[in-house]
């Protein structure tokens, strides 16, 4: 009887899913604030702004267009850091459980990074990055995001570093939403912890 009670409540959560609002295939507009902290040994504390924006390139690809600023205390200084960036993403819609719990996705992307106290990379320029991992539509306003991103410079391919992504967001609605957001990077080992507000529209 218990294993009926759970596969019957497996199902429901697989089938309500298949109708999850995502971040992936929607128009939409985010506002975001991160605290950073860290660092190889420099006492990285900063304060950053995160505006973005998502388009869909196609049925199963997206745009995302990013801009990080922020304010950085470091070894007793401050300075400031910024990145504007362009990602395509492509998300396995059809591959995993008939558009069910996971969305795969993948991308590449595109970056100019200015990072005085080095909170990304140890030097600025223009950036490349590979990313990848998983949506996973736990309801139909509530969606948690696991992947990774290996980003390095296009003038120096051995100053590269990788990047750990998690989030977790909830739509209030169609149209607004909110995200909680993780980033770690493990050789500037830096953590960004963030909330994001998102407005979406069709």
């Amino acid at each position: 009887m218990k294993s009926c009670a759970f596969i019957l409540l497996l199902l429901t959560t697989i089938i309500s899913s298949s109708f999850s609002k995502s971040r992936f295939g929607e128009y939409y507009l985010g506002f975001g604030y991160a605290m950073a902290d860290g660092g190889q040994g420099t006492g990285i504390d900063g304060d950053f702004i995160n505006l973005s924006a998502n388009s869909p390139a196609s049925d199963s690809a997206d745009f995302i267009l990013q801009f990080n600023y922020g304010s950085v205390d470091f070894n007793n200084a401050d300075d400031s850091s910024w990145e504007l960036g362009l990602d395509y993403v492509f998300h396995y819609d059809d591959y995993v459980f008939q558009n069910g719990m996971f969305r795969p996705f993948a991308g590449i992307g595109l970056s100019y990074l200015d990072d005085g106290p080095k909170v990304r990379l140890n030097d600025d320029g223009f950036t490349w990055n590979f990313l990848a991992g998983t949506e996973i539509l736990f309801t139909d306003y509530f969606c948690m995001s696991l992947g990774g991103k290996f980003k390095g410079l296009w003038s120096d391919f051995g100053e590269n570093d990788f990047l750990f992504d998690l989030g977790l967001t909830w739509w209030i609605n169609d149209v607004h939403g909110v995200a909680l957001e993780y980033n770690h990077s493990f050789d500037q080992e830096v953590d960004f912890i963030g909330l994001k507000y998102l407005y979406s529209w069709q």
